[in-house]
């Protein structure tokens, strides 16, 4: 029974050796087919039987080029349970390129589950590999799937650069259809940043290698963004334009948001007539949710204005301001989240600085422990003049120590004042929002017919900067932008009251005398005059921080 037994397991052993090696070679014929015929690959990996993978490596390989084909193929995967497999394998693994494909992968399915943060982490964790393997289509994988996460979170300038990246790599890769596709990144985040020339500079360059590749998809979604950027810049004819090249060259039917860029472009032209015919298709093919019918009763109030129809046009607006004001909470929270987690990062890399210093300073201890230990031995049988050279060539390691630890300080007060001024540029550039709305609100004021947008741009501006929450907001901002001014504030002019207090608060941050005498209600020559006494009242004062309280108030 027991030689039956060591027979039957040899038998077995023989029989899975045999089955793995017939798989491997499948999975090499996959990976052949991968790039070019991504479909061929997945038809032969849906013939392989997992349940016959016996070797770790075998699944881990299966796993990785079975989640390569799918992505490769545009199906959508929100489980993890399969690349999984292979970044569990590959992650302590040798192998760079399968562990670099391997975290790439999960941070994908992360995405597609709306995991940004988890999925941002991971990229950024894989980019060392991806540095050190020298591939740059890799790398421009890796920077496009970054920036669109940028994007998503309506972080335009962070989607820009890594955008710049990805086009950077792909054109290096030689990849023309990714490099289109990075090109029209990066247009769209111009055109998000209101810098209209560049993005249309760009998205004609994407348009030109869509052309030339005859890709009509990509080309005509191209054309769509060329159509809004047009708008944006205040030119309807290059906007209608752009949107007849997308049905007459390339056939292809407008969406609903493509009807609503015509009806705008014959509304900016006067042409009301047409504006209300494509404004009716609009309406038609608009899908339902909140943010698709935002848009048109966006594209629909002002051309009823136009027409007269005022009750008509007020609805329109009515209908959009919830989600107006959804989306200016969202980007408000927004930048409140990004300037924390540039907090976090600056605070981590302190962290890995001075840990780097620590262990550079244990080094050159043990170093000099070593030396002392050498002199006090060779001074036992060395000569007089021997020991003067060992003590000469050990004062110029303590100069060279000292040297270096300068370097270092130097390093480290240059990085400082970077990120300083990064600080102070990102709070000028999140409170833009605030500016932008109070000048809505200082433009409608007094019109009977916009009285009920005028209302809810005010509610906003209360909420937001008139409230005790908003104020400490604001305040928190200040203080971690100007090393606490604050509070030193508070501290040497303890006699200043709360509307002083405000005034001072909201000029640190940055917002215009229009959009003060807004929050404070007083008439902006009034508030021009409330700074000249308070700045004044400052200048007269003998406290230490004078001079950084006039300056921030300039």
């Amino acid at each position: 029974m027991r030689y039956f037994l060591i027979i039957l397991s040899f038998i077995f052993a023989m029989v899975a050796c045999q089955s793995n090696t017939t798989i491997q070679e499948e999975l090499s014929q996959a990976e052949a087919y991968l790039q070019k015929t991504p479909d061929r690959a997945l038809h032969i990996l849906e013939q392989v039987d997992p349940s016959r993978i016996w070797r770790n490596s075998i699944r881990a390989r299966y796993a990785l080029l079975y989640s390569m084909a799918l992505d490769k193929n545009y199906i959508f995967v929100e489980s993890d349970s399969l690349i999984r497999i292979a970044r569990d394998f590959y992650r302590h693994s040798n192998d760079l390129r399968s562990r670099y494909l391997s975290k790439f992968y999960y941070g994908l399915v992360l995405h597609n589950q709306k995991e940004n943060v988890e999925a941002l982490i991971n990229y950024l964790e894989a980019e060392s590999d991806a540095l050190r393997l020298e591939d740059p289509y890799l790398l421009g994988m890796l920077y496009n799937e970054i920036s669109d996460i940028y994007k998503s979170q309506y972080d335009y300038p962070n989607s820009l650069k890594y955008a710049q990246k990805s086009y950077k790599n792909y054109h290096l890769a030689g990849k023309n259809h990714h490099s289109s596709y990075a090109l029209y990144n990066i247009g769209k985040a111009y055109a998000e940043l209101e810098q209209p020339d560049s993005a249309e500079r760009y998205l004609l360059a994407s348009l030109d290698i869509s052309e030339s590749l005859r890709d009509t998809a990509m080309a005509s979604y191209t054309l769509a963004n060329l159509a809004i950027t047009y708008i944006a810049d205040d030119k309807p004819e290059a906007t209608i334009a752009a949107l007849w090249k997308i049905r007459r060259q390339w056939h292809t039917d407008w969406s609903y948001s493509e009807y609503t860029f015509m009806a705008t472009a014959y509304r900016m032209m006067n042409r009301l007539d047409s504006a209300l015919h494509y404004l009716g298709y609009a309406k038609i093919k608009a899908p339902s949710d909140p943010q698709s019918q935002a848009q048109l009763n966006i594209t629909a109030a002002p051309i009823h204005m136009k027409t007269g129809a005022y009750r008509q046009a007020a609805e329109e607006y009515r209908h959009s301001a919830q989600v107006q004001d959804s989306l200016v909470r969202i980007s408000l929270r927004q930048s409140y989240a990004n300037l924390h987690r540039d907090y976090i990062e600056e605070q981590q890399h302190a962290t890995s600085n001075a840990l780097y210093i620590a262990r550079q300073k244990l080094g050159l201890m043990a170093a000099l422990v070593v030396i002392i230990i050498l002199f006090i031995g060779y001074v036992a049988y060395a000569s007089r003049r021997k020991r003067q050279q060992m003590e000469v060539q050990y004062m110029t390691a303590i100069d060279d120590v000292q040297q270096a630890n300068q370097i270092l300080l130097l390093r480290l007060e240059r990085q400082k004042r970077a990120d300083t001024k990064g600080m102070r540029h990102l709070i000028k550039d999140r409170f833009g929002i605030v500016n932008e709305l109070a000048a809505t609100y200082y433009e409608c004021k007094g019109a009977n017919e916009q009285k009920a947008i005028f209302n809810k741009v005010k509610t906003i501006l209360d909420t937001y900067a008139s409230s005790e929450a908003g104020k400490q907001e604001i305040e928190e901002l200040v203080n971690a932008c100007y090393n606490d001014v604050m509070a030193k504030v508070r501290q040497e002019l303890p006699l200043l009251k709360g509307p002083e207090l405000d005034l001072l608060r909201y000029i640190y941050a940055g917002f215009s005398l229009r959009v003060i005498s807004l929050f404070t209600g007083d008439s902006i020559n009034y508030t021009a005059v409330k700074k000249s006494r308070l700045k004044a009242k400052i200048a007269a004062s003998d406290v230490p921080s004078k001079e950084l309280f006039i300056n921030l108030m300039s």
